[in-house]
C-alpha cells in the first residue's frame, strides 16, 4: 500500500510540474513568436537584398548606382530643367517591369500597342504626383528628389521601398523595375492651369476673353430660342474632352464611334441636366444627384439659348477639382479616369425642342 501511495504522489507531483511548465510556456510563447517573426522578417529582407545584389552583379556587372536605402538605378538620359522640392507637383511617365523584364504596366501608348492592350478610351498622358504627402512610393520619391525635368531613370526598387511611408505596408512583395521620367515640375498648379487654358485659347479661339477667371465660353452656333433658366431641367448633347483633344465622355453615339470609344453597355441618350438655383450656383452638394453635372458644365448652359451650340473650357475648380474622377478600368494602363487638377473642355448642344 505504501508503495502505491508513493507512486500516486509522484504522479500528482509530475502533473503539477507539467501544469507549471505549460503555464510558463504560454507566458513566454508570445515573446518567442514575436522574436521569431522579427528574425523571419529580417532574414526575408536580407535574402531579398542578396538576391537583388546578385541580379545586379550577374546581369548588369555591378554597373548600377546604389543608394543608402538599398535601391539601384541608372540614368537613361539626364534632365536639365527644374528641380523638384518636397512640395512640388510633378508630371511623370512610368513603366513597371519585373526582374525578368516583362512589362507589367505603363502610362505609354507605345507600350500598350506593344502589349496588344491599346485602347482609345485611355488618354496616355503623364501621371500627376504630389511630393511630400505620402502618396508616392518611398523609393520613387527618393529618386524624384534627385532628378531634374527631362530626366529618365531605370530604378530597381526593393519591396520595402514600395511603401508610401516608413513602417507602412509595401505595395510590392518583391523587387520591381521602374522606368521613371520626370516630365515637368509644377510649383503653382493654379497658375499652371491658367497658363494651359490661355495657351489652348490662343491655339483654337484667339481673342476670346474669359467670362470669369479660368472659365471660357465660345458660341459656335447661336441659339434662336429663350435662354436656359435656373432651377429648371434642360436637355443637352455633349462631348467632354481634355485640352489635348482626348474624348473622355460623350452621349453622342456617332461621336463615340468616330473616336472609337463606343461602349455597347452605355446608353447614348440626351442628358437631362438639373440647372442650379442662382444663389446655389456654388453649392457642390448636388454633384452626386441624378441629372447633376460639374459646375463648369451647368455654368456653360446657363449662358446658352435653346438651339445654341457652344464650347466651354475651364479650370478644375469648375470641374473635378483636386480629387479628379476615378476610372473603373483596369489592365496594364497606369492612368484612367479624370486626373486631379485637370482643365476640361465641353462641346454642348441645347436643342430647341427642350
Amino acid at each position: 500500500m505504501g508503495g502505491a501511495d508513493c507512486k500516486k504522489t509522484d504522479i500528482f507531483a509530475g502533473m503539477k510540474k507539467l501544469i507549471y511548465l505549460t503555464a510558463a510556456l504560454l507566458v513566454t510563447m508570445p515573446v518567442l513568436v514575436s522574436s521569431c517573426a522579427r528574425e523571419l522578417t529580417e532574414s526575408t529582407r536580407q535574402a531579398h537584398e542578396k538576391m537583388l545584389a546578385a541580379h545586379v552583379r550577374v546581369i548588369h556587372h555591378d554597373t548600377l548606382q546604389k543608394t543608402e536605402s538599398g535601391l539601384y538605378y541608372t540614368v537613361v538620359h539626364k534632365g536639365s530643367g527644374a528641380r523638384t522640392t518636397d512640395s512640388s507637383l510633378v508630371f511623370v511617365r512610368e513603366t513597371i517591369l519585373d526582374l525578368n523584364y516583362n512589362i507589367r504596366a505603363s502610362t505609354e501608348e507605345s507600350v500598350a500597342r506593344q502589349l496588344g492592350a491599346f485602347s482609345r478610351s485611355n488618354a496616355y498622358i503623364p501621371l500627376l504626383w504630389h511630393m511630400g504627402n505620402y502618396s508616392i512610393m518611398m523609393g520613387l520619391e527618393e529618386m524624384l528628389m534627385d532628378m531634374r525635368e527631362g530626366e529618365m531613370r531605370r530604378i530597381w526598387l526593393p519591396y520595402w521601398l514600395s511603401a508610401y511611408q516608413e513602417g507602412g505596408s509595401s505595395e510590392n512583395t518583391t523587387a520591381m523595375v521602374y522606368d521613371l521620367e520626370l516630365v515637368k515640375v509644377v510649383s503653382d498648379i493654379d497658375k499652371y492651369q491658367i497658363d494651359t487654358l490661355e495657351s489652348f485659347r490662343n491655339r483654337h479661339y484667339p481673342g476670346v476673353d474669359s467670362l470669369e477667371r479660368g472659365f471660357y465660353k465660345v458660341t459656335l452656333v447661336p441659339g434662336t430660342g429663350d435662354s436656359v433658366k435656373s432651377a429648371t431641367t434642360a436637355k443637352a448633347w455633349y462631348i467632354g474632352k481634355f485640352l489635348n483633344g482626348h474624348v473622355f465622355d460623350t452621349n453622342v453615339a456617332d461621336t463615340a464611334q468616330k473616336y472609337r470609344i463606343y461602349n455597347t453597355s452605355k446608353e447614348y441618350s440626351i442628358l437631362h441636366v438639373s440647372m442650379p438655383v442662382e444663389d446655389q450656383e456654388d453649392d457642390t452638394s448636388q454633384e452626386e444627384e441624378e441629372g447633376s453635372v460639374v459646375k463648369g458644365f451647368s455654368k456653360c448652359m446657363q449662358d446658352m439659348k435653346y438651339g445654341e451650340i457652344a464650347v466651354c473650357f475651364f479650370h478644375s475648380d469648375y470641374g473635378y477639382k483636386t480629387e479628379g474622377k476615378q476610372s473603373s478600368s483596369s489592365g496594364t494602363y497606369l492612368g484612367g479616369g479624370i486626373p486631379s487638377y485637370m482643365p476640361l473642355s465641353f462641346w454642348i448642344y441645347v436643342p430647341l425642342n427642350n
